[in-house]
């Protein structure tokens, strides 16, 4: 079998590769990471790394070693599989009307609903939008409530620092018979821990009622590391060696070693995602995080910074989406999220699924197992029958070779308006109902009342704290 695919070859050579980790690890020796957790600096100082003034230094040959170990655990796990799938995506803050294309704060009535569409595609990770009828200081508890209540795997990850409101969210996941995942973003952008999340993070150390992550930097080019792309990558690629030590030190999850860097709007002062620059950095962090682990990236996704499902979102999602299937990734989140993440759109999610089995189609590329077919005789039969519609070659080849999108349709004009001018957007909130409908999970009564009554407690706490 013959089948051409097409893809992107990255920039550079391997020896470029190892000056960008031998730069990094000189930026960890010399420069250090901003650390003022006393804690968290005796269990790094214990295992050799160097504390002066307010930072962390690593020797090179202890990151040195800390790395060939992970390769050794990244060799051992199984392949990825070559099937393209969608995942979940962060929170957003507000939420898309479908029948006004209003963005505006959820209800959390509507809150529910979005996650009963994540519960039918089987998603766990945070809930699509929060809700925002309660107060902010509420938003994460009842965020988290609504997941136990409306779905199998939902729940977690959500931003919380307070250990008072993390062990009622643990209590309130026990009730309905899950654990609790804490996840606490640490890393802050150029180099340097953040102090309160670090010691949230201490207090459930060992718990075993809790699972325990450390998630961390964010790179802006021009912003918060260099510019300068080479630089860029050399900053974030510290910054995830420096997290992923310090998880190791801790003995909990989280790191890992996957960089990446995001572009910065010097005319609007904003995060970019899904631009040009946002697609060219993305095959420099592909081909650095497979330098780095000896693993082909996988992951992927979904990058835009239009604020509802139109034809911004629609150039954006797609070229991101297909750029980075060409570096070679199959598995995509971020799905259904816009305005880089703070909008979420249940028809975005319905459309996002149209677009990456698009970008499939064009992954598969072309078989040429047929290449021993005599084409003057396919071209003679076709031109006496008058068209190649009918030909035995077409019959058998054409349901393989076309996509038959669901909701892109190639139909001409006059069909279309035969069939009455349907809109895209009318028919993703159709189809994106119809998930919701398939979505029947319910808690036991005693469950929910048992989360009720945690509930009520924690709301009490965070009403006085406030």
């Amino acid at each position: 079998m013959r089948i051409w695919r097409p893809k992107i070859v990255p920039p550079w050579s391997l020896s470029d590769l190892e000056s960008i980790l031998a730069d990094a690890l000189k930026v960890l020796e010399k420069i250090g990471v901003g650390c003022t957790q006393p804690r968290v600096r005796n269990c790094l100082a214990e295992r050799g790394y160097t504390l002066s003034d307010e930072r962390v230094y690593f020797p090179e040959e202890l990151v040195r070693e800390h790395l060939e170990n992970k390769r050794a655990v990244f060799r051992q796990s199984p392949a990825e599989d070559d099937q393209f799938r969608l995942w979940g995506c962060w929170t957003g803050l507000n939420y898309c009307d479908p029948k006004t294309q209003k963005v505006r704060p959820a209800s959390s009535a509507e809150a529910s609903q979005m996650a009963r569409l994540w519960d039918s595609r089987g998603l766990a990770g945070p809930i699509p939008v929060m809700p925002g009828d309660v107060p902010p200081a509420l938003a994460t508890l009842t965020a988290e409530r609504i997941a136990l209540e409306n779905s199998r795997f939902l729940g977690g990850s959500l931003t919380v620092t307070d250990p008072e409101e993390v062990r009622y969210l643990i209590e309130m996941f026990a009730a309905a018979g899950r654990r609790y995942h804490l996840v606490e973003q640490v890393g802050i952008s150029p180099l340097k821990f953040d102090h309160e999340g670090l010691t949230t993070t201490l207090c459930f150390l060992g718990n075993p009622d809790v699972d325990v992550s450390l998630t961390g930097f964010i790179p802006i080019a021009g912003a918060t590391c260099p510019l300068d792309p080479r630089g860029a990558v050399v900053q974030s690629v510290a910054e995830t060696l420096a997290l992923d030590v310090l998880c190791s030190v801790l003995e909990i999850s989280g790191g890992g070693l996957s960089i990446r860097v995001e572009p910065f709007d010097f005319q609007y002062s904003f995060i970019v995602f899904g631009s040009p620059e946002w697609c060219l950095y993305r095959a420099l962090v592909f081909q650095m995080n497979e330098y780095l682990t000896g693993e082909r990236p996988r992951y992927g996704v979904f990058r835009s910074v239009a604020k509802t499902p139109n034809a911004q979102a629609a150039c954006e999602r797609t070229a991101s989406v297909l750029w980075q299937a060409l570096l070679g990734a199959r598995q995509f989140g971020a799905v259904g999220q816009l305005s880089v993440d703070e909008v979420f759109s249940p028809q975005q999610a319905v459309i996002d699924r149209e677009i990456l089995n698009y970008v499939k189609r064009v992954i598969d590329g072309l078989d040429f197992t047929s290449d021993t077919v005599d084409s003057l005789a396919l071209i003679e039969e076709g031109v006496g029958e008058g068209s190649f519609v009918g030909v035995a070659d077409t019959v058998s080849r054409f349901r393989e070779f076309y996509w038959f999108p669901d909701i892109f349709r190639h139909w001409n004009l006059g069909r279309w308006q035969a069939e009455g001018e349907p809109s895209i957007l009318d028919e993703a909130w159709t189809l994106a109902q119809q998930e919701i409908a398939r979505s029947t999970y319910q808690l036991r009564q005693e469950q929910r009342e048992e989360i009720s009554r945690i509930y009520q407690k924690a709301k009490k706490y965070i009403e006085n704290r406030s």
